[in-house]
């Protein structure tokens, strides 16, 4: 253990030498852009408590994983969107750096982090796996991984 430490010391004093530069991003493609409105759009949803909106957007048989470990169904979606978070601008969720994942012409992975102010974890990897059924895009599975820095983070 002694002897990664130093290493350590090194690595870090290296980069903070190297010249600030933005980090490289590629292009969007018309496919990732799709499914990170798709994202977006339901996580609107949510917030505005279209359950309806919502429940047509999930796949039947979709699965969730919460912050917990435990599993959850589609009904959990729809039922916390009929009840909604409360309107205040500064405790609404906030969504970013989206990341897609293609599996296929017809799935992809999409994670992103997301901000829930009032909740618990409220910092968060989400991970969601879209796929089309039919012509429409549905959420068929959801993974909520908390940051472990914000474990005990509270509001």
């Amino acid at each position: 253990m002694r002897g990664i430490l130093p290493l350590f010391g090194v690595v870090l004093a290296g980069s903070s030498l190297a010249p600030s530069q933005p980090p490289a991003h590629n292009p969007v493609s018309v496919f990732e852009q799709q499914l990170i409105e798709r994202e977006k759009q339901l996580l609107q949803d949510v917030q505005n408590q279209n359950s309806s909106v919502v429940e047509r957007s999930i796949a039947d048989d979709f699965q969730g994983i919460g912050s917990n470990g435990d599993f959850y169904d589609k009904s959990e979606i729809v039922d916390s969107a009929a009840a909604g978070r409360p309107k205040d601008k500064d405790r609404a969720t906030r969504a970013y750096d989206f990341r897609v994942v293609k599996l296929s012409n017809d799935s992809a992975v999409v994670a992103y982090n997301l901000i829930a102010p009032g909740e618990h974890p409220r910092y968060r990897h989400m991970t969601d796996t879209w796929a089309k059924v039919g012509s429409q895009w549905k959420l068929k599975f959801r993974q909520i991984t908390p940051n472990l820095w914000s474990e005990n983070d509270l509001d």
